[in-house]
Protein backbone atom coordinates (compact mmCIF):
# COMPACT_ATOMS: atom_id res chain seq x y z
CA UNK A 1 0.00 0.00 0.00
CA UNK A 2 1.17 3.39 -0.47
CA UNK A 3 1.98 6.05 2.00
CA UNK A 4 0.07 8.88 3.18
CA UNK A 5 0.78 11.94 0.82
CA UNK A 6 2.61 15.20 2.68
CA UNK A 7 2.84 18.58 0.46
CA UNK A 8 5.04 21.08 2.13
CA UNK A 9 4.73 24.56 1.52
CA UNK A 10 6.80 25.92 3.98
CA UNK A 11 9.22 28.79 2.57
CA UNK A 12 12.09 29.35 4.60
CA UNK A 13 15.81 30.99 4.14
CA UNK A 14 17.93 27.85 4.88
CA UNK A 15 17.22 24.50 4.29
CA UNK A 16 18.54 22.65 7.45
CA UNK A 17 20.31 19.33 6.87
CA UNK A 18 19.29 16.17 8.41
CA UNK A 19 21.70 13.94 7.62
CA UNK A 20 23.08 13.67 11.05
CA UNK A 21 19.86 13.65 12.91
CA UNK A 22 18.46 10.67 10.22
CA UNK A 23 22.05 8.63 11.40
CA UNK A 24 21.28 9.86 14.91
CA UNK A 25 17.93 8.85 15.05
CA UNK A 26 18.38 5.69 13.50
CA UNK A 27 21.21 4.67 15.95
CA UNK A 28 18.88 5.46 18.56
CA UNK A 29 16.25 3.28 17.12
CA UNK A 30 15.51 0.30 19.68
CA UNK A 31 17.40 1.40 22.29
CA UNK A 32 17.14 3.47 25.31
CA UNK A 33 14.28 6.47 25.18
CA UNK A 34 13.42 5.06 21.53
CA UNK A 35 12.41 1.61 22.25
CA UNK A 36 9.37 2.63 20.75
CA UNK A 37 10.33 2.19 17.17
CA UNK A 38 10.36 -2.07 17.89
CA UNK A 39 6.73 -1.86 18.79
CA UNK A 40 5.95 -3.07 15.08
CA UNK A 41 8.96 -5.43 14.88
CA UNK A 42 8.92 -8.97 16.71
CA UNK A 43 9.61 -9.94 19.62
CA UNK A 44 7.75 -6.85 20.77
CA UNK A 45 4.80 -6.90 18.87
CA UNK A 46 4.48 -10.48 18.87
CA UNK A 47 3.99 -10.66 22.59
CA UNK A 48 1.69 -7.45 22.55
CA UNK A 49 -0.26 -8.83 19.90
CA UNK A 50 -0.78 -12.50 21.94
CA UNK A 51 -0.86 -10.48 24.99
CA UNK A 52 -3.89 -7.99 24.32
CA UNK A 53 -5.74 -10.63 21.78
CA UNK A 54 -5.62 -13.22 24.81
CA UNK A 55 -7.17 -10.49 27.31
CA UNK A 56 -9.32 -9.30 24.97
CA UNK A 57 -10.85 -12.65 24.16
CA UNK A 58 -11.66 -13.50 27.25
CA UNK A 59 -13.38 -9.35 28.67
CA UNK A 60 -14.72 -8.46 25.47
CA UNK A 61 -17.77 -10.73 24.98
CA UNK A 62 -19.15 -9.79 29.00
CA UNK A 63 -18.20 -6.34 28.13
CA UNK A 64 -20.87 -3.15 28.23
CA UNK A 65 -18.83 -1.16 29.20
CA UNK A 66 -15.06 0.33 28.84
CA UNK A 67 -13.74 2.91 31.27
CA UNK A 68 -10.14 4.11 30.60
CA UNK A 69 -8.67 6.01 33.63
CA UNK A 70 -5.14 7.62 32.24
CA UNK A 71 -4.14 11.09 31.60
CA UNK A 72 -1.37 12.45 28.71
CA UNK A 73 -0.23 9.80 26.72
CA UNK A 74 -2.11 7.00 28.59
CA UNK A 75 -5.75 8.49 27.23
CA UNK A 76 -5.31 10.97 24.42
CA UNK A 77 -3.61 7.61 22.28
CA UNK A 78 -6.64 5.90 22.64
CA UNK A 79 -9.08 8.49 22.42
CA UNK A 80 -8.01 9.17 19.22
CA UNK A 81 -8.29 5.52 18.34
CA UNK A 82 -11.36 4.84 19.14
CA UNK A 83 -13.01 8.25 17.53
CA UNK A 84 -11.36 7.36 14.07
CA UNK A 85 -11.82 3.24 13.88
CA UNK A 86 -14.08 2.12 16.68
CA UNK A 87 -17.02 -0.34 15.62
CA UNK A 88 -18.01 -1.85 18.01
CA UNK A 89 -21.33 -2.47 20.31
CA UNK A 90 -19.50 -1.59 23.88
CA UNK A 91 -19.58 1.97 25.56
CA UNK A 92 -16.54 3.81 25.61
CA UNK A 93 -15.75 5.95 28.27
CA UNK A 94 -12.18 8.04 29.25
CA UNK A 95 -11.59 9.81 32.58
CA UNK A 96 -8.74 11.45 31.79
CA UNK A 97 -9.44 14.64 34.16
CA UNK A 98 -10.99 15.09 37.85
CA UNK A 99 -13.47 16.77 37.58
CA UNK A 100 -16.02 15.87 39.92
CA UNK A 101 -19.14 16.62 37.91
CA UNK A 102 -17.45 14.63 34.29
CA UNK A 103 -16.64 11.82 36.94
CA UNK A 104 -20.17 11.27 38.63
CA UNK A 105 -21.92 11.77 35.16
CA UNK A 106 -19.67 8.88 33.82
CA UNK A 107 -20.09 6.67 36.37
CA UNK A 108 -24.01 7.76 36.16
CA UNK A 109 -23.68 6.77 32.69
CA UNK A 110 -22.02 3.66 33.05
CA UNK A 111 -24.75 2.43 35.93
CA UNK A 112 -27.50 3.22 33.80
CA UNK A 113 -26.21 0.47 31.14
CA UNK A 114 -24.90 -1.87 33.57
CA UNK A 115 -26.31 -1.06 37.28
CA UNK A 116 -24.48 -3.77 39.25
CA UNK A 117 -20.96 -3.29 36.96
CA UNK A 118 -20.12 -6.68 36.64
CA UNK A 119 -20.02 -6.13 32.83
CA UNK A 120 -17.92 -2.96 33.00
CA UNK A 121 -14.34 -3.31 32.39
CA UNK A 122 -11.78 -0.76 33.69
CA UNK A 123 -8.38 -0.46 32.35
CA UNK A 124 -6.08 1.88 34.70
CA UNK A 125 -3.09 3.22 32.76
CA UNK A 126 -0.26 4.50 34.47
CA UNK A 127 3.78 3.20 33.55
CA UNK A 128 3.95 4.15 37.87
CA UNK A 129 1.35 4.24 39.39
CA UNK A 130 2.37 7.57 40.93
CA UNK A 131 0.29 10.14 39.11
CA UNK A 132 -2.40 11.49 41.58
CA UNK A 133 -4.80 11.77 39.14
CA UNK A 134 -5.35 8.23 38.27
CA UNK A 135 -4.66 7.33 41.52
CA UNK A 136 -7.23 9.81 42.94
CA UNK A 137 -9.42 8.48 40.24
CA UNK A 138 -8.99 5.12 41.04
CA UNK A 139 -9.74 5.36 44.66
CA UNK A 140 -13.49 6.72 43.60
CA UNK A 141 -14.08 4.04 40.89
CA UNK A 142 -12.73 1.36 42.99
CA UNK A 143 -15.24 2.16 45.97
CA UNK A 144 -18.32 2.91 43.27
CA UNK A 145 -17.64 0.42 40.84
CA UNK A 146 -16.06 -3.19 43.32
CA UNK A 147 -17.99 -5.35 40.92
CA UNK A 148 -16.34 -4.25 37.76
CA UNK A 149 -13.69 -5.64 36.21
CA UNK A 150 -10.13 -4.08 36.52
CA UNK A 151 -6.83 -4.12 33.99
CA UNK A 152 -3.71 -2.57 35.00
CA UNK A 153 -1.58 -1.31 32.03
CA UNK A 154 1.30 -0.56 33.74
CA UNK A 155 5.60 -0.72 34.19
CA UNK A 156 7.20 -4.29 34.93
CA UNK A 157 7.79 -2.62 38.28
CA UNK A 158 6.10 0.11 40.48
CA UNK A 159 3.25 0.97 42.32
CA UNK A 160 0.26 0.56 40.07
CA UNK A 161 2.04 -3.16 39.46
CA UNK A 162 2.77 -3.97 42.81
CA UNK A 163 -1.74 -3.28 43.87
CA UNK A 164 -2.87 -4.79 40.22
CA UNK A 165 -0.83 -8.14 41.73
CA UNK A 166 -2.22 -7.97 45.25
CA UNK A 167 -5.50 -7.80 43.61
CA UNK A 168 -5.11 -10.25 41.26
CA UNK A 169 -5.74 -8.06 38.38
CA UNK A 170 -5.24 -9.24 35.00
CA UNK A 171 -1.91 -7.01 33.54
CA UNK A 172 -0.50 -5.57 30.59
CA UNK A 173 2.88 -4.53 29.89
CA UNK A 174 3.97 -0.99 29.00
CA UNK A 175 7.68 -1.50 28.10
CA UNK A 176 11.20 -0.08 29.46
CA UNK A 177 11.75 2.73 26.91
CA UNK A 178 8.63 3.54 25.70
CA UNK A 179 7.06 6.93 27.08
CA UNK A 180 3.65 7.77 27.75
CA UNK A 181 3.42 10.06 24.48
CA UNK A 182 5.11 7.37 22.60
CA UNK A 183 3.06 4.42 23.48
CA UNK A 184 0.05 4.43 21.62
CA UNK A 185 0.96 1.68 19.70
CA UNK A 186 1.83 -0.86 22.58
CA UNK A 187 -0.68 -2.28 25.11
CA UNK A 188 -1.58 1.15 26.30
CA UNK A 189 -2.97 1.88 22.91
CA UNK A 190 -3.40 -1.55 21.01
CA UNK A 191 -5.64 -2.75 24.41
CA UNK A 192 -8.76 -0.31 24.18
CA UNK A 193 -8.36 -0.20 20.44
CA UNK A 194 -9.08 -4.50 20.58
CA UNK A 195 -11.78 -3.77 22.98
CA UNK A 196 -13.22 -1.36 20.36
CA UNK A 197 -13.08 -3.86 17.11
CA UNK A 198 -9.80 -1.95 15.50
CA UNK A 199 -7.56 -4.01 13.54
CA UNK A 200 -4.29 -3.56 15.69
CA UNK A 201 -2.63 -5.67 13.09
CA UNK A 202 -3.10 -3.34 10.46
CA UNK A 203 -2.17 -0.27 12.86
CA UNK A 204 1.01 -1.76 13.44
CA UNK A 205 1.53 -2.88 9.83
CA UNK A 206 1.23 0.81 8.22
CA UNK A 207 3.29 1.94 11.32
CA UNK A 208 6.58 -0.29 10.61
CA UNK A 209 5.67 0.68 6.72
CA UNK A 210 5.92 4.83 7.23
CA UNK A 211 8.89 4.09 9.60
CA UNK A 212 10.99 2.38 7.36
CA UNK A 213 10.68 5.30 5.04
CA UNK A 214 11.29 7.85 7.70
CA UNK A 215 14.96 5.92 8.03
CA UNK A 216 15.74 6.77 4.72
CA UNK A 217 18.59 8.96 3.88
CA UNK A 218 16.49 10.76 1.04
CA UNK A 219 13.14 10.79 0.31
CA UNK A 220 12.05 10.79 4.11
CA UNK A 221 8.62 12.32 5.17
CA UNK A 222 9.51 12.56 8.65
CA UNK A 223 12.80 14.27 8.31
CA UNK A 224 11.43 16.75 5.32
CA UNK A 225 8.62 18.08 8.20
CA UNK A 226 11.10 18.15 10.86
CA UNK A 227 13.37 20.28 8.47
CA UNK A 228 10.10 22.32 7.33
CA UNK A 229 8.73 23.21 10.33
CA UNK A 230 11.97 23.16 12.88
CA UNK A 231 13.08 26.05 10.00
CA UNK A 232 10.15 27.93 10.05
CA UNK A 233 9.98 28.04 13.53
CA UNK A 234 13.51 29.53 13.77
CA UNK A 235 12.73 32.00 11.82
CA UNK A 236 9.48 33.38 13.44
CA UNK A 237 6.57 30.66 13.14
CA UNK A 238 6.49 28.80 15.99
CA UNK A 239 2.42 28.84 16.24
CA UNK A 240 1.99 25.41 14.78
CA UNK A 241 -1.67 24.27 13.59
CA UNK A 242 -3.06 20.99 12.54
CA UNK A 243 -6.74 21.16 11.32
CA UNK A 244 -8.36 17.92 10.09
CA UNK A 245 -11.28 17.90 7.69
CA UNK A 246 -12.59 15.01 8.98
CA UNK A 247 -14.15 14.91 12.63
CA UNK A 248 -13.02 11.33 12.93
CA UNK A 249 -8.96 12.92 13.16
CA UNK A 250 -9.86 15.82 15.49
CA UNK A 251 -8.83 13.60 18.19
CA UNK A 252 -5.26 13.32 16.54
CA UNK A 253 -4.90 16.61 16.41
CA UNK A 254 -5.46 16.33 20.07
CA UNK A 255 -2.65 13.61 20.60
CA UNK A 256 -0.39 15.75 18.46
CA UNK A 257 -0.48 18.64 20.71
CA UNK A 258 0.58 16.70 23.16
CA UNK A 259 3.55 15.05 21.59
CA UNK A 260 4.64 18.35 19.70
CA UNK A 261 4.45 20.39 23.10
CA UNK A 262 5.92 17.76 25.71
CA UNK A 263 8.63 16.68 23.46
CA UNK A 264 9.78 19.80 22.06
CA UNK A 265 9.45 23.09 24.29
CA UNK A 266 12.54 23.00 25.96
CA UNK A 267 15.49 24.35 27.32
CA UNK A 268 18.58 23.32 25.67
CA UNK A 269 22.02 22.41 26.89
CA UNK A 270 22.84 26.08 25.82
CA UNK A 271 20.24 27.80 28.08
CA UNK A 272 18.13 28.59 25.40
CA UNK A 273 14.23 28.13 25.59
CA UNK A 274 12.81 26.76 22.55
CA UNK A 275 9.92 25.21 21.35
CA UNK A 276 6.49 25.60 18.95
CA UNK A 277 3.49 26.31 20.25
CA UNK A 278 0.81 23.74 18.16
CA UNK A 279 -2.95 24.09 17.72
CA UNK A 280 -5.78 22.42 17.23
CA UNK A 281 -8.43 22.95 14.84
CA UNK A 282 -11.29 21.63 13.38
CA UNK A 283 -11.86 22.09 9.53
CA UNK A 284 -14.54 23.65 8.79
CA UNK A 285 -16.28 24.68 12.20
CA UNK A 286 -12.96 26.76 12.78
CA UNK A 287 -12.54 28.65 9.50
CA UNK A 288 -15.31 30.72 11.38
CA UNK A 289 -13.64 31.68 14.52
CA UNK A 290 -9.50 31.52 13.23
CA UNK A 291 -9.67 32.20 9.52
CA UNK A 292 -9.96 35.86 9.29
CA UNK A 293 -6.69 36.05 12.40
CA UNK A 294 -4.57 33.30 9.84
CA UNK A 295 -5.53 35.80 6.98
CA UNK A 296 -4.72 39.06 8.01
CA UNK A 297 -2.97 38.30 11.46
CA UNK A 298 0.78 37.89 12.17
CA UNK A 299 2.63 35.84 9.94
CA UNK A 300 4.08 33.69 12.49
CA UNK A 301 2.06 30.42 11.90
CA UNK A 302 2.40 26.91 10.28
CA UNK A 303 -0.84 25.76 9.06
CA UNK A 304 -1.27 21.98 8.47
CA UNK A 305 -4.26 20.62 7.00
CA UNK A 306 -5.56 16.46 7.42
CA UNK A 307 -7.06 15.91 3.94
CA UNK A 308 -9.12 12.42 3.82
CA UNK A 309 -10.02 11.39 -0.01
CA UNK A 310 -12.86 9.14 0.30
CA UNK A 311 -16.08 10.10 2.56
CA UNK A 312 -19.14 8.75 2.60
CA UNK A 313 -21.20 11.41 -0.15
CA UNK A 314 -24.56 12.87 1.42
CA UNK A 315 -26.60 14.70 -1.44
CA UNK A 316 -27.47 18.37 -0.91
CA UNK A 317 -30.54 17.86 -3.44
CA UNK A 318 -32.07 20.96 -5.24
CA UNK A 319 -33.56 23.32 -2.67
CA UNK A 320 -31.59 25.99 -1.42
CA UNK A 321 -33.62 28.33 1.03
CA UNK A 322 -32.27 31.33 -1.87
CA UNK A 323 -31.37 31.49 -5.38
CA UNK A 324 -28.41 33.11 -4.29
CA UNK A 325 -27.25 29.56 -2.91
CA UNK A 326 -28.23 27.75 -5.88
CA UNK A 327 -24.47 26.84 -6.63
CA UNK A 328 -24.86 24.43 -3.57
CA UNK A 329 -27.85 22.38 -5.67
CA UNK A 330 -26.97 18.48 -6.64
CA UNK A 331 -23.37 18.83 -4.76
CA UNK A 332 -23.12 16.64 -1.87
CA UNK A 333 -21.83 17.76 1.71
CA UNK A 334 -18.13 15.81 1.10
CA UNK A 335 -17.53 17.88 -2.04
CA UNK A 336 -18.74 20.97 -0.19
CA UNK A 337 -15.84 19.72 2.46
CA UNK A 338 -13.07 19.11 0.12
CA UNK A 339 -13.78 22.40 -1.70
CA UNK A 340 -13.40 24.82 1.58
CA UNK A 341 -9.97 22.82 2.50
CA UNK A 342 -8.72 23.90 -0.90
CA UNK A 343 -9.91 27.16 -0.35
CA UNK A 344 -8.55 27.55 2.88
CA UNK A 345 -5.33 26.34 2.14
CA UNK A 346 -4.89 28.94 -0.97
CA UNK A 347 -6.58 31.38 1.03
CA UNK A 348 -3.60 30.74 3.83
CA UNK A 349 -0.61 30.57 1.07
CA UNK A 350 -2.27 33.99 -0.84
CA UNK A 351 -1.86 35.81 2.50
CA UNK A 352 1.91 33.96 2.64
CA UNK A 353 1.75 32.13 5.72
CA UNK A 354 3.01 28.59 5.58
CA UNK A 355 1.22 25.48 5.05
CA UNK A 356 1.60 21.71 4.99
CA UNK A 357 -1.02 19.35 3.93
CA UNK A 358 -1.40 15.46 4.83
CA UNK A 359 -3.37 13.48 2.69
CA UNK A 360 -5.25 9.72 3.68
CA UNK A 361 -6.76 7.96 1.19
CA UNK A 362 -9.41 6.55 3.53
CA UNK A 363 -10.04 6.50 7.45
CA UNK A 364 -8.49 2.76 8.60
CA UNK A 365 -5.99 1.04 10.77
CA UNK A 366 -3.40 1.16 8.09
CA UNK A 367 -3.37 4.62 7.22
CA UNK A 368 -3.47 5.58 11.10
CA UNK A 369 -1.11 3.48 11.91
CA UNK A 370 1.44 6.05 9.15
CA UNK A 371 0.06 8.97 10.28
CA UNK A 372 1.06 7.97 13.89
CA UNK A 373 4.87 6.80 12.92
CA UNK A 374 5.47 9.57 10.72
CA UNK A 375 4.56 12.27 13.52
CA UNK A 376 6.54 10.51 16.54
CA UNK A 377 10.00 9.86 13.92
CA UNK A 378 9.28 13.63 13.12
CA UNK A 379 9.90 14.58 16.73
CA UNK A 380 12.28 12.41 17.05
CA UNK A 381 14.29 14.39 13.47
CA UNK A 382 13.12 17.71 15.25
CA UNK A 383 14.30 17.39 18.75
CA UNK A 384 17.69 16.40 17.41
CA UNK A 385 17.65 19.63 15.12
CA UNK A 386 16.53 21.35 18.41
CA UNK A 387 19.13 20.25 20.14
CA UNK A 388 16.98 19.57 23.07
CA UNK A 389 15.54 15.40 24.31
CA UNK A 390 12.55 14.94 23.06
CA UNK A 391 11.91 12.23 25.77
CA UNK A 392 12.05 14.26 29.17
CA UNK A 393 9.87 16.45 30.39
CA UNK A 394 11.01 18.46 33.57
CA UNK A 395 8.28 20.85 34.01
CA UNK A 396 6.05 18.33 34.08
CA UNK A 397 7.81 16.78 36.87
CA UNK A 398 8.39 20.25 38.62
CA UNK A 399 4.20 20.86 38.40
CA UNK A 400 3.80 17.53 40.09
CA UNK A 401 5.85 18.41 43.13
CA UNK A 402 4.23 21.86 43.55
CA UNK A 403 0.70 20.23 43.41
CA UNK A 404 1.63 17.68 46.07
CA UNK A 405 3.04 20.75 48.24
CA UNK A 406 -0.22 23.35 47.19
CA UNK A 407 -2.74 20.50 48.38
CA UNK A 408 -1.08 20.14 52.11
CA UNK A 409 -1.73 23.87 52.19
CA UNK A 410 -5.08 23.57 50.92
CA UNK A 411 -5.91 21.09 53.69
Amino acid sequence: MSLIKLTLDIPVKTRLDTSEAIASANTGAGNGDERWRMLWHDPMQKEHLQSVRSLTEKLQPNCVNFLLLGIGGSSLGAKALQSALGDCALNFFVLDNIDPHTVQETIDLIKMADPTFEQTVVAVISKSGNTAEITSLLMVIERTMAAATFVAITGSSGTLRDVALSRNWDTLLVPDGVGGRFSILSPVGLFPAAMCGIDINALLDGAREMDDACKQETENPAADLAAALVGAMQEGRNIHIMMPYCDRLVQFAHWYVQLWAESLGKTTSEGVRVGPTPIAAIGATDQHSMLQLWREGPMDKVIGFLVVDTTNEIELGDSPMSTSQAWLCDQTLGSLLHAQQQATQSAMQDANQATWALTLATVDAHSVGQFIALWQATVAIAGRLLHVNPYNQPGVELGKKLTRESLKKIN
